[in-house]
Formats: C-alpha cells, sequence, structure tokens
C-alpha cells in the first residue's frame, strides 16, 4: 500500500467524522429546542431512545435501500426517504453529542452554548473510529437512536411535560 492510499483513507474518515460534528452543530444552530427536547429524552430513558430508533430506523433504512435497488422512479424516492431518515438522525442524535457536552462542562458554556454540541460531538465521533466496534455498533446505534430521540421527543407522551433543559454548566 502506498502512501497516497494510506491518506485517501485518512482523510475520508476525517472528513466523514468532520461533517458529522459541522451537520449537529447546524442541527444545534437551527433548531435548538428538537436538540435540547433530544437531548432530555437521551438522558431520561436512552435504552427506550435506542429500542424506538431501532425499530423504526432500521425497517426504513432497509427500505430505502431496496427502493434505491428498484426501478428507476423509484429510486428517486429511495434517495429522499434515506436522505430524510439521516437528516432526522443527525438532528436526534445531535441531543446525545449536546449531552455528553453538557457532562463534560466548561466555564464557557454560557456564553457560547453551542460549544457543549462541538465538544460532546468530538468525543462522540472519536468513538466511531474503533474498528469493528465503533464501524458497526457504536455509529449505527448513534445514528439509530437519534430517530428515536426525535420521534420520543416530538411525539412522545411525556414530550409535552418535560421541563425545559437546565445543566449545572449553564448556571456557572
Amino acid at each position: 500500500m502506498i502512501m497516497a492510499d494510506v491518506f485517501k483513507i485518512l482523510f475520508l474518515i476525517l472528513g466523514t467524522l468532520i461533517t458529522i460534528v459541522a451537520y449537529w452543530l447546524l442541527a444545534e444552530a437551527l433548531f435548538r429546542r428538537a436538540v435540547e427536547r433530544a437531548s432530555v429524552v437521551y438522558e431520561a430513558n436512552p435504552y427506550k431512545v435506542s429500542m424506538v430508533g431501532a425499530v423504526v430506523g432500521v425497517p426504513l433504512f432497509l427500505a430505502s435501500l431496496g427502493l434505491l435497488n428498484s426501478a428507476a422512479g423509484l429510486k428517486l424516492l429511495g434517495a429522499i426517504l434515506l436522505s430524510g431518515l439521516l437528516l432526522v438522525a443527525l438532528v436526534g442524535s445531535a441531543g446525545l453529542a449536546r449531552l455528553v457536552g453538557c457532562r463534560l462542562a466548561s466555564a464557557s458554556d454560557t456564553a457560547y452554548p453551542w460549544r457543549r454540541v462541538l465538544r460532546g460531538g468530538i468525543v462522540l465521533s472519536i468513538t466511531f473510529v474503533f474498528p469493528i466496534l465503533g464501524w458497526f455498533f457504536v455509529m449505527p446505534l448513534t445514528l439509530a437512536s437519534g430517530v428515536g430521540a426525535v420521534i420520543l421527543s416530538r411525539f412522545g407522551q411525556r414530550a409535552a411535560s418535560m421541563p425545559p433543559v437546565v445543566h449545572p454548566a449553564a448556571n456557572a
């Protein structure tokens, strides 16, 4: 293997991780309340979030892959379904990145609240790099649970009665 191959793989991985963190920051900037609600849902019941995400997200993912491999007219529908599912997963998993960042509190969080998502996103995306476990377990579970977080925070029974998110770093 020559250095060009090594750099190609390295930069593909780094570019993917940077892009994921960028989408989490974009979700925090554009859909702050949705990310806060997803963070609360993750904190309240992470196992339920993961289960709902797996039950809803995996069949939708498989259906979109099936549509992508079908006739020409359905390929567009499959691409739209897959893209929409990925965007929902990224918005929901931004709540997990925010929760991780809130638990790694900093004094500058009150002035720059988006740094919680950045800090948590960097830590979370580094876990995706670990071979086998990170590639095939942590990253898919994070994205699937992101779908579950959006569903439970938006349509869950307790979504309307959830208190506003107050973390210790915000009070410092």
